[in-house]
């Protein structure tokens, strides 16, 4: 991306237009498998140690008690479908934002339903393997 790329979003609601306009849905049936494998192939053993042996696993907490391990695995998976789906808005917010904490120009921010996005999905994809595998 050029550096003028505050001029072409130089606020939130430019990018939000230009999100609404391009942004091609992302949904659990495209993270689904790549979810599943992982806790297939760790035995189910995705959790940090001391609160998988205290046996408490709830759909309440277990988000904020998954393995450093699983938590990379979730969010790279997503990232990566995210990315093969939206490529262009992927690499506009990223540039937006890198570009606002290099050259302390322009508001970080401008992208932010990019992040709102990927944190609401990344919350409701593993709500739906909890649901789906791990109850």
């Amino acid at each position: 991306m050029e550096s003028d790329i505050f001029e072409q979003f130089p606020d939130r609601e430019t990018f939000d237009k230009y999100w609404t306009e391009n942004y091609k849905p992302v949904v659990y049936e495209d993270v689904r498998e790549a979810f599943t494998d992982f806790v297939k192939a760790s035995d189910g053993h995705i959790y940090i140690s001391d609160y998988e042996e205290k046996g408490l696993i709830s759909k309440a907490d277990f988000k904020e008690n998954l393995s450093q391990e699983a938590q990379f695995t979730f969010q790279d998976g997503l990232t990566e479908v995210f990315y093969d789906k939206n490529p262009e808005l992927y690499e506009t917010a990223f540039a937006l934002y890198e570009e606002a904490k290099l050259t302390g120009m322009g508001d970080a921010s401008v992208a932010q339903i990019f992040h709102e996005t990927f944190q609401t999905l990344y919350t409701e994809f593993l709500d739906r393997l909890y649901d789906e595998v791990l109850a």
